[in-house]
């Protein structure tokens, strides 16, 4: 056994509750994270079921840079649980994924939000519905390939950032509880993703050398308002004015839905000065307009809150991510009565845009998340 793999293996043999044998569901998209994680699994002596999500109707291959969840990768995903020598099925989850992904997608971007589909395919389907089917075959565990750290510590579970600070992904995992992190392995959680492709390769793994997938998956035209267009969700509002914060009118535009908060480049206004997309008003079908300056906020509402240890009664000091690649920013969470709450931050915050999600840290341990109502 190399080091590399004997220290792969030392967070398994070491956790509180996986018990030698034990049945796991490993979630299995066909590319190299999911695979090596799988198969670190199988290797380490644990009963693994792997399985791959069929969430929509899927083309045969890749047909661009990127996009992940083909029928392609699925045979990838297969021929490691054959060539591991584990079972693997595909799971049809095409109906929950179009009336909890695609459809809040669309609707967020009709609603005038930006969404994150990535994170609520997370909250519904790998660790909902997946572990759902978990209870159905007896798996004590779920897996994925997710890069974010589980700990047991004073009786309570801990959800916190993964040791590769380039590779971590806990923001898309807020959503967690007690009663989720109980039962979810991320056996990656440790290592970087050189490390990772190394251990594909000592596996002897096909894909160790497979491209990343960075895409949203059922996007498949080359912008999301084609998309939208492709679904014939089409508002129907059709041309709506351009607006400076100081009233002006600036042009006109073809759709609220085709502009995101922040966006400088393609708004096909003429002006003297940079203009960033600052505020998008489905009801007047109108698109604001104004400097830099008008994109900073000093405070947010967020809805929909998940607590990963219940809510705070009272307000919290914590840092707060607003995006998934921002950096963590100080702030104050303030519960409201409606259950929402406030977040006001210590300085301005750049951008922030209903529909996404923030995610509240303490030393990089997640404590919970929301979704941007506004600002």
């Amino acid at each position: 056994m190399s080091d590399l793999l004997d220290f792969a293996l030392a967070p398994l043999r070491t956790h509180p509750t996986l018990r030698q044998g034990d049945r796991i569901l490993a979630a299995m998209s066909g590319g190299v994270d999911s695979s090596v994680m799988a198969a670190l699994l199988h290797h380490a002596g644990y009963e693994v079921i792997g399985i791959s999500m069929q969430l929509f109707d899927k083309k045969t291959t890749r047909d661009s840079d990127g996009k992940c969840c083909t029928l392609d990768d699925f045979q990838d995903a297969r021929r490691v649980a054959y060539e591991m020598g584990f079972p693997h099925y595909v799971m049809d989850f095409e109906a929950k994924f179009r009336d909890t992904v695609i459809e809040g997608f669309i609707q967020g971007y009709l609603n005038g939000e930006t969404p994150s589909p990535c994170i609520r395919c997370n909250q519904h389907l790998k660790f909902s519905a997946l572990m759902d089917r978990a209870n159905s075959m007896d798996a004590a565990f779920v897996a994925t390939g997710h890069y974010s750290t589980i700990s047991l510590a004073e009786g309570k579970w801990h959800l916190r950032k993964a040791s590769d600070a380039a590779k971590d992904q806990s923001y898309f995992l807020f959503h967690h509880t007690q009663e989720s992190l109980a039962r979810t392995l991320f056996p990656l959680a440790h290592l970087t993703k050189p490390e990772v492709r190394q251990l594909g390769a000592e596996l002897g793994l096909h894909l160790a050398e497979k491209a990343e997938s960075q895409e949203i998956c059922f996007v498949t035209q080359d912008r999301y308002d084609a998309f939208l267009e492709s679904e014939g969700r089409d508002p129907g509002r059709g041309e709506g004015e351009i607006r400076h914060l100081d009233g002006r009118v600036l042009g006109h535009h073809q759709g609220y839905w085709r502009h995101t908060i922040g966006q400088r480049r393609g708004l096909g206004v003429a002006s003297t000065e940079p203009l960033y997309v600052v505020r998008i008003d489905p009801d007047t079908n109108t698109i604001w307009l104004g400097p830099e300056s008008g994109l900073m906020s000093r405070d947010l509402v967020a809805r929909e809150l998940s607590w990963v240890d219940g809510a705070p009664a009272a307000p919290i000091a914590c840092e707060a991510r607003i995006r998934s690649r921002a950096p963590e920013a100080e702030a104050i969470v303030i519960p409201l009565p409606d259950g929402r709450v406030k977040v006001a931050f210590a300085e301005p915050q750049r951008a922030i845009a209903p529909g996404q999600a923030v995610v509240f840290y303490r030393d990089g341990e997640v404590l919970g998340g929301g979704w941007i109502d506004g600002r």
